[in-house]
C-alpha cells in the first residue's frame, strides 16, 4: 500500500452527557438494515443475535439482544478488533460506548497520481450532516453522505484525491449529527497524517 497512516487524531464532543432511554428492538433494526443481515435465533425462535452478512468477525456489525428483544449491544469489527461498541441495558437505557461512529475509512490508490477516500459512519439513531474534508492547504470540501451497500445501518461517502506530486497528505474532517434519541447535536473530528518515502510510497513517519 502506497499510502499509509501517520497517526489518527479522533473527537467526539456534545453539551451534555445525560442518556435518556431509547427502546431499539430487533424489528427496528431489521427494517433499517436492507436485507443484509444474518438472522440467530433460539429455541423459542426469538431473535438473540444480527450479523451483517458475509460477517466473519473480520470487518462488519454484530448485534446482540436481551430476551425481550430489546437491543443489548451493537459492535462493529475491524480485523477481529471491536473499533466500535454502544450497550444498553434491558430496559433500553444507553450505558456505555466506545469508540467513534466514524467506524471505517479505507484509502485505495488508482495508480500514481489518485486515491480514493471511503469513510463509514454508523446510523442507528443518528442523523448526520455534511462531512467537511480539508486536505493540506486547500479549500475545505463538503461531501453528502449515503445509504451504505455493504454493511446494515450505516452511512457512507467516497471521494477522490489527486495525488500527483503530493509528498504527504494531511487530512481533517468534522461533521455535525444529532441523537435522535437524547436530541444532542455532537461534533466528531479527526486527523489522518500520510507521508511518502523515498521509493514512492507513503510511509509512517519516524516519530522519535
Amino acid at each position: 500500500m502506497r499510502w499509509a497512516v501517520l497517526s489518527l487524531i479522533i473527537s467526539l464532543s456534545a453539551c451534555k452527557n445525560r442518556n435518556p432511554i431509547c427502546l431499539i428492538d430487533a424489528t427496528d433494526i431489521l427494517k433499517g438494515s436492507g436485507g443484509k443481515l444474518i438472522t440467530v435465533k433460539d429455541s423459542n425462535f426469538r431473535i438473540v443475535a444480527l450479523y451483517d452478512a458475509g460477517w466473519d468477525s473480520l470487518k462488519g456489525g454484530a448485534y446482540l439482544f436481551y430476551p425481550n428483544q430489546f437491543l443489548k449491544s451493537y459492535t462493529f469489527y475491524q480485523n477481529k478488533v471491536a473499533v466500535y461498541t454502544e450497550n444498553y441495558d434491558e430496559h433500553g437505557y444507553l450505558i456505555h460506548t466506545m469508540g467513534s461512529p466514524m467506524v471505517n475509512r479505507v484509502i485505495n490508490e488508482l495508480g500514481e497520481d489518485s486515491a480514493y477516500v471511503e469513510v463509514y459512519f454508523y446510523k442507528s439513531l443518528k442523523s448526520y450532516q455534511q462531512l467537511n474534508i480539508k486536505i493540506n492547504n486547500n479549500a475545505a470540501v463538503n461531501y453528502k453522505l449515503a445509504t451504505d451497500t455493504n454493511f446494515s445501518n450505516m452511512q457512507s461517502v467516497t471521494f477522490g484525491i489527486n495525488t500527483n506530486n503530493l509528498t504527504h497528505i494531511n487530512m481533517y474532517s468534522r461533521i455535525k449529527y444529532l441523537d435522535e434519541c437524547s436530541k444532542v447535536e455532537h461534533i466528531l473530528s479527526d486527523s489522518l497524517f500520510l507521508i511518502k518515502d523515498q521509493h514512492n510510497e507513503l510511509t509512517p513517519a519516524n516519530t522519535k
